[in-house]
């Protein structure tokens, strides 16, 4: 039986939450979303996992991350998530507005799972997430699932 996926979507843009939140709303996926919208404030609750004060329902199956975040960047996020033992097995997909190549690198050199740009259009993103999230539950072996 297929256990709900749940997302962890850091994005502080209030349009690109509803994008986002929309494009899941399409998919077949049962999920779960938690949106954060500060990098700083999203590491101190994935440090947080195994308190019992933690606000997420469990430890998410993956995230999404956007690379422009007050007031720690992605990247730095990024970096701190795939340094931490406890965190570094969840897949981070950056979704960002940036499709400089440099960017790109940079996201990938520091354990990315996936770059998608938002530069793409309504349906090319909506599509983009919907296809993540299928080959995450159907395709690929989380390190989540019990």
């Amino acid at each position: 039986m297929r256990r709900d996926l749940h997302i962890l979507l850091i994005d502080d843009n209030p349009d690109h939450i509803k994008i986002f939140i929309w494009a899941l709303e399409q998919s077949e996926i049962r999920n779960k979303v938690t949106v954060i919208e500060d990098g700083k404030k999203a590491l101190d609750i994935l440090e947080s996992l195994d308190s019992p004060a933690c606000i997420l329902p469990r430890k998410p199956d993956i995230i999404f991350l956007d690379m422009n975040l007050p007031p720690m960047n992605g990247l730095d996020l990024l970096r701190h998530i795939k340094t931490d033992p406890a965190l570094s097995l969840i897949p981070v997909i950056i979704i960002s507005s940036s499709d400089r190549i440099e960017d790109v690198k940079k996201a990938y050199a520091l354990g990315a799972n996936t770059y998608i740009s938002k530069s793409k259009i309504f349906d090319e993103v909506a599509l983009a997430v919907n296809t993540i999230c299928h080959y995450w539950v159907d395709v690929a072996q989380l390190s989540t699932r019990q």
